[in-house]
């Protein structure tokens, strides 16, 4: 199987992605919610950007892919900026 190193990235990705929802999940009673809405947003937006690049999908898929790709980066941003001003003020 010959595989590009775009791909290679990609499935490492994915693999991190799975690592932090795992991690999420974990210290789901522990953690702040802060934290674990970080881990998921950020999770989901690594796996909407990388599972199309590895696996077909329809094409009238890619619009709700994308949506859902900015949406928990943006998310992820705002979870970010919490924590830096959380972190700044205490």
């Amino acid at each position: 199987m010959n595989f590009h190193y775009a791909d290679k990235i990609a499935y490492f990705f994915i693999a991190f992605s799975l690592y932090l929802l795992l991690r999420a999940f974990s210290e789901v009673h522990t953690a702040p919610l802060t934290n674990i809405l970080l881990y998921v947003s950020i999770a989901i937006s690594l796996l909407a950007s990388n599972i199309p690049r590895v696996v077909d999908i329809p094409l009238h898929c890619v619009y709700p892919v994308r949506c859902v790709e900015i949406f928990s980066f943006g998310l992820a941003l705002v979870c970010f900026l919490v924590l830096c001003m959380r972190h700044m003020f205490i």
